[in-house]
């Protein structure tokens, strides 16, 4: 998730000039379901969100990948559970935006990345503490 959200966000950010806008668009078009070239480009207000939340995914992607870098490193794995709690509160939120918001498709994408990480999490969770 880590690594998604920084380069997410990049592509994210991207969008918001109309130049940069086509692999956001095909994510867009892609969740819409046929792809028809639907939607076709984003409108002003999106443009800026866009380079908002790209923004805020990839500085927070790269804040959370140097937190947690030094301690899994080191074979300390407290913050496994702050990570879990965020995984969940994220996929709670952008998953009732995304069926909110006309795009349930987003539900599938949001299960894929909840199933190649909280695996790994929990398995982590259950490491004894290191003793360094």
């Amino acid at each position: 998730m880590l690594h998604h959200h920084r380069h997410g966000g990049v592509v994210s950010a991207a969008a918001s000039t109309e130049t940069l806008q086509g692999p956001w668009l095909f994510l867009f078009d892609l969740l819409r379901w046929p792809l028809d070239d639907n939607p076709a480009a984003f409108a002003d207000g999106t443009h800026f969100m866009n380079g908002v939340a790209g923004g805020v995914m990839a500085g927070w992607g790269l804040l959370m990948y140097y937190v947690v870098v030094g301690p899994f490193t080191r074979g300390d794995y407290e913050l496994t559970l702050p990570i879990i709690l965020s995984m969940t509160l994220w996929f709670v939120l952008d998953s009732f935006g995304s069926i909110s918001s006309g795009l349930p498709a987003n539900l599938i994408l949001n299960l894929g990345f909840v199933g190649l990480f909280l695996p790994p999490l929990l398995a982590l969770r259950r490491q004894p503490p290191s003793s360094s």
